[in-house]
C-alpha cells in the first residue's frame, strides 16, 4: 500500500549500484553508513532532491537491509539539521535514542541529524521524503532541547494538518513562506504533545524488543538457505525465548515464519532471474534447495501465491525483478 503525496518522485525507479545510492544520499543528506544484504551490489530506487517552502526536500527510495547515522559517522560530517520524514510507501524500523518505531504510509518522524540513528528496512521497497528543517530555526521557536525521535501517526489531526500543508505547498505560485511556517507551527504541536506524554507507548519498541528484532532479521539474512532453519531454531541459536521472536515480528505486522518464507521465495526468484539470464539449466528442484526448501511441492506453490507465475515461468515470460 502506498500514501501519495506532493513531494512524491514521479520518474520510475529501477535498479542503481550501491556505490551510485550511497553517493546520492551522502550529496542531499550527509553522511550515513549504507548497509546492503550480504553479496548485494546494487539496491533499487535512489535519491533526488529539490527545495520547497524555503526547505530541502529529499525523496529516499530503497530496498536496504538498513541506513545507520552512528557517532563516528556524525563526527566526520558537517550536517546539522533535522529530517522530518514522511513515509510514503512500505515500512521502516526507525530508531533514536530511546524511541523505536515501525512507521508505515502516512506516519511520520522527526529525526536529530546530531544524534545516532537507524532506519531498517528489511530489504522491502521503502519510500518516503525527508524535509530537512535547520536546527536554528527550530530551536529558534522552540527551544534548545529538541528530541529526536518525535512520532506523528497517520491519522492524528496534526499529520493531517502537516500533509495539507504539503500539499498547498504544491499549488501556491507566490512566497512559500507563510507554508513555512504553518509547517513549522504544526511540528511545535507535534513537540507538545510529545511534552504532554500523548504519544502512544504502545506505536513505539522499546530497546529491548528493537534488538530481539534486528537480530533475528540478521540470522535470517545468513542462514535462511539451510532448510532445517525455523523460528524456534532461531530463538535456541539466539538464546531467546520463542515469544520475544513473535512479538518483535508483529512490532513490523508480520511473523518470523512469513518473513523467513518470503526471503526463501525472493532468494529462489533472484536466482531463476539470474539463471535465465545466463542461460544456465539449474533444476528447479535444486533452486529451492538451494532458497530453504525442502518440499518442491510446497515451494511451487507458495511460489505461485506470491509472484503471481511458477517458477519455471520467471524468466522467460517477461516476468522481471520489477514486475
Amino acid at each position: 500500500m502506498s500514501h501519495h503525496g506532493t513531494f512524491d518522485r514521479a520518474t520510475p525507479l529501477g535498479m542503481i549500484p550501491v556505490e551510485m545510492f550511497e553517493q546520492q544520499i551522502h550529496a542531499t543528506c550527509g553522511l550515513f553508513d549504507i548497509r546492503p544484504s550480504k553479496g548485494v551490489s546494487e539496491v533499487w530506487g535512489g535519491v533526488a532532491a529539490h527545495e520547497k517552502m524555503g526547505l530541502n526536500i529529499t525523496n529516499v527510495d530503497t530496498d536496504l537491509q538498513q541506513i545507520a547515522r552512528p557517532t563516528q559517522t556524525i563526527r566526520k560530517d558537517d550536517i546539522d539539521d533535522y529530517f522530518f520524514v514522511v513515509q510514503r510507501q512500505g515500512r521502516v524500523l526507525m530508531a533514536q535514542g530511546d524511541h523505536a518505531t515501525v512507521l508505515h504510509p502516512g506516519d511520520m518522524m522527526l529525526i536529530d541529524s546530531a544524534r545516532p540513528s537507524e532506519f531498517s528496512f528489511f530489504g522491502e521497497r521503502s519510500r518516503s521524503v525527508s524535509l530537512h528543517v535547520p536546527r536554528a530555526d527550530l530551536e529558534h521557536r522552540f527551544g534548545m532541547n529538541i528530541p529526536g525521535g518525535v512520532t506523528v501517526r497517520r491519522g492524528d489531526p496534526t499529520a493531517m494538518a502537516i500533509e495539507a500543508i504539503i500539499a498547498k505547498s504544491r499549488a501556491v505560485t507566490e512566497s512559500e513562506l507563510h507554508l513555512r511556517d504553518a509547517l513549522f507551527n504544526m511540528l511545535g504541536v507535534a513537540l507538545l504533545e510529545r511534552d504532554l506524554g500523548s504519544q502512544s507507548k504502545s506505536s513505539l519498541l522499546d530497546k529491548q524488543e528493537c534488538s530481539v528484532l534486528t537480530q533475528a532479521i540478521g540470522y535470517i539474512e545468513t542462514r535462511h538457505h539451510d532448510p532445517e532453519v525455523t523460528p524456534a531454531m532461531i530463538a535456541e541459536d539466539l538464546r531467546l525465548q520463542p515469544y520475544q521472536i513473535q512479538r518483535a515480528f508483529k512490532s513490523i505486522g508480520t511473523t518470523a515464519t512469513s518473513y523467513l518464507l518470503t526471503k526463501r521465495l525472493e532468494t529462489a526468484r533472484t536466482m531463476l532471474l539470474e539463471q535465465a539470464q545466463t542461460k544456465q539449466k539449474n533444476l528447479i528442484s535444486t533452486v529451492a534447495y538451494n532458497s530453504g526448501f525442502s518440499d518442491i511441492s510446497y515451494f511451487n506453490r507458495r511460489y505461485r501465491e506470491l509472484f503471481g507465475c511458477t517458477p519455471t515461468e520467471t524468466g522467460y515470460l517477461g516476468v522481471a525483478l520489477d514486475a
